[in-house]
């Protein structure tokens, strides 16, 4: 064979190997082509998809109580879990004479009260840490102390100060309520607290469940919030002591409530004498302040001693530095 052909022979062989390598290359850009048309078909399903779990999970969020919607999404709950006896703090409220003033206002006009009027109460629940049991027509059933608790004093606390803030929200919100829902008397709001034994948890069937909370604990405060008087928040014994030194309450009454076996001692919250406690303490002394019963010839008795000790210390100080 001639140098020439051996040539042309090599030159074909060049060829036939670049033909292959351009249609490998070919078929590797339109592979790569497919699996981007793929992968943004695939980006596209899991945006859908996220934004119809967002959809979900905000509509779910509107049915649970805020706590225990944190605990579902973050993978905290257990389902199988039963139910357990914890000392909680219940409030119960409803609206004073609603059947008689719903009968009085369009069908239309109660709805949308309705709505507004909870979303205003929950807003409060939320602020105070309350777990919203459940909406029964215009009454609310509240609790304190689980998924999460801050102590049974705390609970309790945080349970009287969000039920007068609702008190004093109802009594600011008097005008817009008389006026955009046609109201035919001002809005009054009665309220029941109890702190008891509770057992709460998850009851239901294989299929359903309700997280909530039962026992009589939940029916004293149902009787309480039946026996309180138009704008009172009403209190039994056991939530009194844990916040006698936190609240101002009156004298004690004596109600006996359907469905309890025994009288229950009961007090109301006084509103305006709700104490500001600040405590100071330090090494040799501790200072605790309720300004809400504090008289002027208090006020000014503090003053002077706080006057005192601040002048003795500067003093201290002064002869220090010059020292």
């Amino acid at each position: 064979m001639s140098d020439l052909e051996q040539e042309i022979k090599d030159l074909k062989k060049e060829n036939k190997k670049l033909s292959i390598e351009s249609k490998l290359r070919k078929s590797m850009a339109v592979e790569l082509d497919r699996q981007k048309e793929l992968l943004r078909q695939a980006t596209e399903e899991v945006e859908a998809q996220k934004e119809k779990i967002e959809g979900i999970s905000l509509k779910l969020s509107r049915y649970l109580p805020v706590q225990l919607y944190e605990q579902i999404f973050s993978g905290s709950l257990d389902i199988h879990k039963k139910s357990e006896r914890k000392k909680l703090t219940i409030f119960f409220s409803d609206i004073v004479d609603f059947t008689s003033i719903s009968e009085q206002i369009e069908a239309e006009e109660i709805s949308e009260f309705l709505s507004f009027y909870l979303t205003e109460m929950s807003a409060i629940a939320e602020k105070f840490g309350g777990t919203i049991d459940k909406f029964i027509g215009d009454a609310i059933m509240i609790f304190f102390g689980d998924p999460k608790t801050e102590g049974d004093v705390q609970d309790a606390k945080n349970c009287v100060d969000m039920a007068i803030e609702m008190q004093l929200r109802i009594i600011a919100l008097q005008p817009y309520i008389r006026k955009e829902f046609s109201f035919p008397v001002d809005l009054r709001i009665r309220i029941g607290v109890n702190t008891g034994f509770c057992n709460v948890g998850n009851f239901g069937s294989a299929n359903r469940l309700d997280y909530t909370a039962i026992g009589r604990a939940i029916n004293v405060a149902s009787r309480l919030e039946a026996e309180a008087e138009s704008g009172e928040v009403l209190v039994s014994e056991n939530t009194k002591i844990l916040l006698e030194d936190f609240f101002g309450f009156s004298t004690e009454r004596v109600i006996h409530p359907k469905g309890v076996p025994h009288p229950v001692n009961c007090y109301s919250v006084a509103h305006e004498k709700s104490l500001n406690r600040e405590s100071i303490l330090g090494e040799c002394f501790k200072l605790v302040i309720n300004d809400a019963n504090l008289t002027e010839n208090d006020l000014n008795r503090l003053r002077a001693f706080v006057a005192k000790y601040t002048e003795q210390s500067e003093g201290k100080d002064s002869g220090e530095r010059s020292a």
